[in-house]
């Protein structure tokens, strides 16, 4: 077994790992990155990423139906076949790009699956790894459920990998990638059944414009099964027979779990470097430093109450390598953070929200934007509450519309800028469009 020894070594090479390497490296650091499935990670291969180009055909579905006897005639297919292959070039570029970066880096890359043997060593099939610093950036996976037949659900990576979609199928959890599936299935001709456990969907979201999106759902013929979850499933013939906990049963081609994901700490014998690890994820104090001084933990395998989005863990890569570096020694602060559920509309949310808003006293602003142009012209009738605060200061924004993903940013620049609702107005942006809307707002 050959033994090397680098400044930092990162075990992961989704964003979050990426984010780290490139600025290590840039600071003078001598860096190698182990990576055992697809370099990448999770969002470039089998998740965010494939996920917005199928929803480019069901964006273009939409539209197009909501234009229907308002000056179009005839509507379009999704052609799944078609929709997957080019999803999957796009997906298939991902690991030489991935790699070719690295290399024109100078950052060293190795592929196999890494565990560490002591407090700084990690060992692969081939190499012994002694590092300065290390960061664990292994990121997350589908959590398994325990029930009779659950081995028999797909999870999200096999429906961004499905050949065909099924002419009925069934999504457990009421999150935002049971729903972002349920949505897609629907629009590509599949009969679909969402189950959640909860009374209502998207628990992290803004609750009155949740039920808007539900309607939404609903009037387009999304089956949701709330309070409810399953019992058993059996595998009948060539379908599959689910039965639920309220005594009910149906039958359905396919079922895919989405109730959350775990850590992938679990796997790499973390605790023979004195790290401590919860449900896989490793505990990080708020400089992002495990039990082990050091060793951090970045993106989504940190045990840190923030959302699991790529940005996030890009601001923490840079942040830990900067640390590193000796130039930054400050706790870690995170500005606003946006979160988006991809929708027929969207959904999106930033900063405080609405119930905190309430709580503290402040002042909602509830706009509904159906009748302005930029929304109009697709028949969208938007909806966005803004919480402003007693100092007059913008705090947080929800959002239902299809621009939704857009028009959020405009809130986490205001937001971060400490901007008043009237100091919006002061930038003139192209109209009509989004930005001319924002700087609109009373």
């Amino acid at each position: 077994m050959k033994q090397i020894n680098y400044d930092l070594g990162i075990i992961g090479s989704g964003p979050a790992g990426l984010a780290a390497a490139f600025e290590a490296k840039q600071l003078g650091q001598t860096v190698v990155m182990i990576e055992e499935y697809m370099w990448g990670g999770t969002c470039p291969n089998y998740g965010c990423d494939p996920k917005k180009i199928l929803l480019s055909a069901v964006e273009t579905l939409h539209r197009e139906q909501a234009l229907q006897n308002k000056g179009l005639v005839g509507s379009s297919m999704i052609n799944w076949p078609a929709l997957m292959a080019t999803k999957q070039e796009y997906v298939d570029a991902v690991k030489p790009r991935k790699i070719k970066g690295l290399e024109q880096a100078e950052i060293e890359h190795i592929y196999g699956h890494a565990q560490f043997i002591n407090q700084d060593t990690v060992a692969t099939n081939e190499y012994q790894i002694t590092a300065t610093n290390w960061i664990i950036a292994t990121g997350q996976r589908p959590r398994q459920l325990d029930f009779p037949g659950a081995e028999l659900m797909g999870n999200s990576e096999d429906f961004l990998n499905l050949s065909d979609m099924p002419q009925d199928i069934t999504f457990l959890g009421g999150g935002y990638i049971g729903v972002e599936f349920a949505n897609i299935s629907h629009f590509a001709g599949a009969r679909v059944h969402l189950i959640t456990q909860g009374s209502h969907l998207l628990s992290d979201f803004d609750q009155v414009l949740v039920r808007e999106f539900e309607k939404e759902m609903l009037n387009n013929g999304i089956e949701i099964l709330f309070d409810n979850t399953i019992d058993v499933i059996q595998k009948q013939d060539n379908q599959y027979l689910v039965k639920l906990s309220n005594g009910t049963s149906y039958l359905t081609d396919l079922v895919i779990s989405a109730v959350g994901r775990t850590g992938n700490a679990d796997k790499i014998q973390a605790e023979k470097a004195g790290v401590k690890t919860c449900d896989g994820h490793v505990v990080v104090d708020q400089y992002l430093k495990s039990t082990n001084s050091h060793v951090y933990a970045i993106g989504d395998v940190a045990d840190n109450d923030v959302p699991k989005l790529v940005p996030v863990g890009n601001y923490e890569g840079r942040y830990v390598a900067r640390q590193l570096a000796g130039q930054n020694q400050t706790p870690l602060e995170y500005p606003t953070m946006p979160q988006v559920v991809f929708g027929t509309p969207r959904i999106a949310q930033t900063g405080v929200s609405m119930v905190e808003a309430k709580n503290q006293g402040f002042t909602i602003k509830d706009l509904e934007m159906g009748n302005v142009i930029t929304f109009f012209r697709y028949h969208d009738q938007a909806r966005i509450r803004v919480a402003i605060d007693t100092n007059g200061l913008i705090v947080g924004a929800s959002i239902f519309a299809f621009e939704a993903e857009e028009l959020i940013n405009y809130f986490v620049t205001a937001i971060n800028m400490k901007r008043t609702f009237a100091e919006t107005q002061a930038n003139l942006y192209a109209y009509p469009s989004l930005g001319s809307e924002f700087s609109e707002f009373y």
